[in-house]
Parts: C-alpha cells; structure tokens; sequence
C-alpha cells in the first residue's frame, strides 16, 4: 500500500473518530441539560418558611428552574412527629434525586427513610448535627447526608444573656423543651447553665405535643414567670402564635429564634438568618447534583447571626429596652440586628 493511500485511510479513520467523539460529548451534555430534578422539600414547621425560600432562591441563582430542570414536593408537618416520618417515607418511595430537610426532627425522619435507600439529604437548620448523631464528623457524615447547621446549641447561653440584657428584672423563665429532641433539650441543658451564672431560675415544662403547650400557657398566671423562652425545638416554635397570646396576656417578654417570630409578636429573637442559610444549603445540594458524594462535602457553620429587638411589642406590654443595647443592634447593620419600631 502506497503512503498517499495510507494517510488518506488515516485521514478518514481521524475524522470519522473526531465525529464519533463530538456526537458522544453532544449526547451527554444533551442528556444533563434535559435532566430534571425531582427535589423532596420536607419541612417540620411554616415558621421556618424563610429557609425553604432562601434554598429554592439559592438553586435558582444556580440555575435550577422551577418547572424547567427542576421540580419540588413540599411536604410540611406542621409540628406533627409521626406526620414528618410519613413525610419522609413518602419521598423514598418517589424516588426523589434529593431530600433538603429543615430543622432536626425532618432530618432525623429523613435520615430514617434513607437507611436502605442512596437518596442524598442536605439538611439545614439543624442546632448540632454530630451530637443529634447525623454525621459521623463535621468534615465527613460518612453516610448520604450533608448540609447546614444553625448551632443553637452553641448560642443558647447568648441568647439568655441578650434576653436578660434586654430586661434586666427578670428573675425566673419558662422554657419548654420536648425530651429527647436533639436541638431543643441539649439547648435547654445549656439555657439552664447560662442562668446559673446570671442568676436567673430557668422553669422547664417538658412536653410532648402541641397541646401541652398551649394548655400550660393558658393557665399561667400574672408574675408566675417573668419571661417565656423557645429553646430552639421546632415543635415549641410552631406554637408561636400562642406563645406570644401569652406573652401579651402576662405582660412578659418572648425570646424567639428569627425575624419572623418578632413579626408575629416575640419581643426579642435571636438566631440565624433563615433565608441566608437556605442559600448556603443550596449550594451543597447543587454540588450533589453534579455529582459529588454528601460524605465528600463538609458541613457548613452559619455565616451570620441576627438580633430583632421589637419595640411596638415592648411598648405594649410595658417595658422598656435599655437604650444601649437598642444602639448597638442598629450600629450591627441590617446582617447583624434590626429594630422593630414602636
């Protein structure tokens, strides 16, 4: 065979191999564009709404239309245990490319309905996910789970200090928690030490469903507490509406976790901002969608924490912010503190 012959066989092969190559790559992009990801929403409580709308925010900035390459099943339990564990069952049985779990009691219902199952969960709002048992460390879960904490557990004492900052004659606080929550009875344990040392009497109420809640509050009388407290437990934050009933009924202040509590009438919250936080879980769920392994991602702390002081509240039923606290929540700026006016 002559040499022009063989380079014009060679030159052929190349360009039918380069087309072969160029029709592969084509197909696949193909295929990841026209994907569409079907995406578990399972939340615990509407009071953290903000958070789901800052993950679904956070994954649009990303790319992922709603509708287009991206479909949602929002499921909310609206404190309800064994409604949050249908919930996630439900999910498993879909099929789902992604579960993102709000708070700690979704997070253990999806961690449950995930046992058998290689179906990912990004969690967020969660007070401390290595003691609740979820991962195996903070660098790696070691399992199917990844995502956000809002380290409750963490600023339980600091926000019994901004409570007792903001209202310096309270002497005894009612905190209910539901035994054997992972975020509420740990951050209660830690809201108990804090008043030790600030000299302030912490009164549990253990309960274990919503009821309970709203019938002790219904029976408190005048000066049998000086404040109400959430430690954190998603179920005691669902009854938001009737801790601040109370709270206005008494004529005591309510120490809550967000912006949100406080537009509903707490008079001081201190926490995360929810919708940020979504946003930062977005992008953990964005990097298991293209691939990378939950244990592979480490979890992620808050980038910011965020004090509501609510005047008109304050006002209402008598008391009075110190003026310096009052400053220094406005000199915070809009990532750090906010000011509900009279």
């Amino acid at each position: 065979m002559s040499n022009k012959k063989t380079f014009f066989i060679l030159t052929i092969f190349l360009i039918v191999l380069a087309a072969v190559i160029f029709l592969v790559i084509n197909q696949n992009n193909g295929n990841k564009q026209s994907k569409v990801f079907h995406v578990g929403l399972l939340q615990m409580a509407s009071t953290v709404n903000a958070n789901i709308d800052g993950f679904k925010a956070g994954m649009a900035e990303l790319g992922y239309q709603e509708g287009k390459n991206i479909v949602y099943d929002y499921k909310n339990a609206e404190g309800n245990i064994d409604l949050i564990n249908e919930y996630a069952k439900s999910f498993v049985v879909q099929r789902v490319d992604l579960i993102f779990s709000d708070t700690s009691p979704a997070t253990q219902a999806a961690k449950e309905a995930t046992t058998n199952s290689t179906i990912p969960v990004v969690f967020s709002m969660v007070a401390d996910p290595l003691r609740a048992g979820f991962i195996a460390s903070i660098q790696s879960s070691g399992n199917n789970l990844t995502g956000t904490s809002c380290a409750y557990i963490d600023i339980a004492p600091k926000r019994l200090e901004f409570l007792k900052e903001a209202f310096p004659g309270i002497k005894k606080v009612l905190v209910f928690y539901r035994p054997g929550d992972k975020s509420g009875e740990p951050a209660y344990e830690e809201i108990k030490k804090a008043g030790q040392k600030l000299g302030v009497q912490i009164i549990a109420k253990p309960v274990s469903k919503s009821e309970e809640i709203k019938e002790i509050l219904k029976n408190l009388k005048p000066f049998e507490v000086d404040a109400l407290m959430d430690p954190a437990d998603s179920m005691v934050t669902a009854n938001v509406d009737s801790l601040v009933e109370a709270s206005l009924r008494l004529k005591i202040p309510l120490m809550m976790l967000s912006d949100l509590e406080a537009e509903r009438g707490a008079t001081i919250t201190y926490g995360v901002d929810y919708l940020d936080l979504g946003k930062q879980s977005a992008a953990l769920a964005d990097k298991i969608l293209r691939g990378t392994k939950p244990a592979e991602i480490p979890i992620e702390m808050p980038r910011t924490f965020r004090i509501v002081l609510n005047l008109k509240v304050a006002n209402q039923i008598g008391l009075t912010i110190p003026e310096n606290l009052i400053t220094r929540v406005r000199a915070a700026g809009v990532s750090g503190g906010r000011i509900i006016p009279l």
